[in-house]
């Protein structure tokens, strides 16, 4: 096995043990949903479907887990960079007060997991998050329309509206309760704060980060 196939699987023992760690200290989780996340039979499918992206990615343009074209600054200080201005952007509306909306998936009055086992919680949704969208539906997306569809064209365009539309799924239980009750002016607006938001804005540049440098 290449050494990006290596660390793929390394990934996903890192999360098995997330997995048999909560085992042994279970944690309240806060949205709907979420037990399924963890299930045994989910960590399976999403390290085949995870597997199928690898192999997508490598022929749909897609820099390797660990491309030997790519330098560690690009690789490791980047992406830290990236992270580290959303992290500020989102934390600090809630440190000041600014902002203290509920996810529309919450089961109670805060979404936040107190630490210590927040590390290990927000980990895995991490992995998850970036296995399932990144890794897999982005290329997933360029392969059908870029290479089925298209007969290998307009690969790149392909990938940016693959990377737009993909970006859709953190922002939407958000989009669906702002929908309500608003008039179709009303609606277009709430596309437009989505599509100028951190959070359509952050899942765009992971794709770029993705696609130029590595998973």
């Amino acid at each position: 096995p290449s050494t990006s196939t290596k660390i793929y699987f390394g990934i996903i023992a890192f999360i098995v043990l997330i997995k048999l760690f909560f085992l042994i200290s279970p944690v309240t989780l806060p949205l709907a949903g979420n037990e399924g996340v963890f299930s045994p039979l989910t960590i399976l499918m999403l390290a085949v479907l995870g597997f199928v992206g690898v192999l997508l990615a490598r022929r749909t343009g897609f820099a390797d887990i660990w491309d030997e074209t790519v330098s560690n600054r690009q690789r490791f200080f980047l992406p830290c960079i990236v992270g580290s201005i959303y992290g500020v952007v989102t934390v600090a509306p809630l440190l000041f007060g600014v902002s203290n909306r509920l996810h529309p998936l919450a089961t109670g009055s805060d979404i936040h997991v107190k630490f210590p086992l927040s590390v290990p919680y927000y980990t895995y949704g991490a992995l998850f998050l970036e296995i399932f969208l990144r890794l897999l539906c982005v290329p997933l997306l360029v392969w059908l329309i870029s290479n089925v569809i298209l007969g290998g064209k307009w690969q790149t365009p392909v990938f940016w509206f693959a990377a737009c539309v993909v970006a859709f799924y953190e922002p939407m239980p958000y989009m669906m309760e702002d929908f309500s009750g608003k008039t179709p002016l009303g609606s277009l607006y709430v596309v437009f704060s989505t599509l100028i938001g951190s959070l359509f804005i952050s899942n765009v540049v992971a794709a770029y980060l993705f696609r130029s440098f590595g998973f």
